[in-house]
């Protein structure tokens, strides 16, 4: 519609220029006619100039066709710069069309591009246009680099004063939703509350909704907002709030926007059960039962690392995603999934049972390990026995549970005396 309305508008200007400069030719053409001659039409002046009419019409004709098509085009070329300036002004108020005028629909993936093409076009238009215009002129490539460098700068100025000044994201009372990990479950609202919330625009396109069409929107579970048809095509998917608070693995109604969210992180290890929420474990048993096995596997990994004949219980630990054996409490949307499912709990165990198997036949894996310094068992313990040993936590040696006494540590002793025996020393030297 703009342009349409802009190229009238150019060629209105055209036509009423073409007619003003036929008036002119009509008034100083006359070639020698007295004053009362000029009321003749045009194509009489031209027969009675003199001599030979036809040869005189002929070279006036040719003259007045050059100087017409040369006004014609410098009038197109300037034209079409002021066609060039009407689109950036255009483009620089854009905001306040937004703000101020109740109908104008706003659209962020539209505005961006319009903003790329017109970048574009303005940027290279003048160094294209001069290229062009000197590989015309002649055989050789000559452009004027100073004047290409300064067309550029200020192309840039003009880029840059745009960007600054124009409203790419949203308006004044809307924006797109944002990439964001939501952990709160939205509390049940009325929607005509909502919609006033959102000022009675769409949450996904900034389409102005009547409050006659309010009950036709569709409600976005994820973002606790209500979308257009266009907006929301009534996806499903798992919500991780209802997954982390109530363990609860049901697909609810989601926007396009959060089906392309949650589908983009759904292998991502972003929740840290502890920090989200941390009586999860209570509920959710088949979760507490993998949380046992990853932790024996965290601390055999440990192990086996600094083992050299570990290569093949190592390669066992690929059968599942590395987060789950190199950090604790970390999970992705498909592992709590499996979690559920009760798929992920088998293949650790087949995972741990291997790797127990081959520390109990390495000796080198063997001689890491500890002897429980309470009851001088011989049986070599180690960390990753968590339901029978336990760790000290100031000097990390390890011992049975049902011996451990935190405030009566033999390693702990052990290191304090030899402590106190280097401060005394000097003392004793002196």
């Amino acid at each position: 519609m703009i342009i349409s309305t802009m190229e009238k508008i150019k060629c209105n200007i055209l036509s009423e220029q073409q007619t003003e400069n036929w008036s002119k030719e009509e008034a100083n053409g006359s070639f020698g006619l007295d004053q009362a001659d000029s009321e003749v039409t045009f194509g009489t002046n031209i027969k009675q100039e003199s001599g030979s009419a036809t040869s005189s019409d002929s070279g006036y004709e040719g003259k007045l066709v050059l100087r017409v098509g040369r006004t014609v085009e410098n009038q197109r070329k300037t034209l079409n710069m002021l066609f060039t300036n009407i689109v950036f002004r255009f483009l620089h108020l854009l905001h306040f069309s937004v703000a101020y005028e109740p109908d104008f629909n706003s659209a962020e993936l539209l505005a961006r591009e319009l903003y790329r093409v017109f970048r574009k076009c303005w940027m290279l238009s003048g160094v294209n246009y001069q290229l062009a215009g000197s590989l015309n002129a002649a055989s050789s490539i000559v452009v004027n680099e100073e004047r290409v460098r300064e067309d550029f700068e200020s192309s840039m100025s003009v880029v840059e004063e745009i960007k600054f000044k124009s409203r790419i994201r949203g308006t004044e009372d809307w924006a797109p939703p944002r990439f964001q990990i939501i952990f709160n479950i939205h509390p049940p609202l009325k929607r005509d509350l909502v919609v006033v919330a959102q000022n009675f625009f769409c949450a996904g396109c900034g389409t102005p909704i009547e409050p006659k069409f309010v009950k036709r929107l569709r409600y976005c579970e994820y973002l606790g907002k209500y979308f257009c048809h266009c907006c929301h095509s009534c996806a499903e998917s798992c919500i991780p709030a209802r997954i982390l608070m109530m363990w609860d693995f049901r697909k609810y109604h989601v926007s396009n926007f959060s089906k392309r969210l949650l589908d983009s992180i759904w292998h991502q290890p972003i929740f840290h059960l502890p920090s989200v929420s941390q009586s999860l474990y209570g509920k959710a048993k088949e979760l507490d039962r993998v949380k046992e096995i990853q932790e024996q596997l965290f601390h055999v990994k440990k192990l086996l690392k600094t083992c050299r004949f570990a290569d093949s219980a190592l390669k066992e630990f690929e059968q599942v995603p590395r987060h789950l054996t190199d950090e604790l409490h970390l999970f992705s949307l498909e592992d709590l999934v499996r979690i559920k499912k009760g798929l992920l709990a088998p293949t650790l165990k087949n995972i741990l049972k291997a790797s127990l198997g081959h520390v109990a036949g390495c000796e080198l894996c063997q001689g890491k390990g500890f002897i429980c310094e309470f009851c001088r068992n011989t049986t070599v313990i180690f960390p990753f026995q968590t339901t029978t040993c336990r760790r000290c936590s100031a000097c990390r040696a390890c011992f049975h549970k049902r011996c451990f006494q935190s405030s009566q540590c033999p390693r702990c002793v052990r290191i304090s005396a030899r402590r106190s025996l280097l401060e005394s020393l000097p003392s004793a030297a002196t």
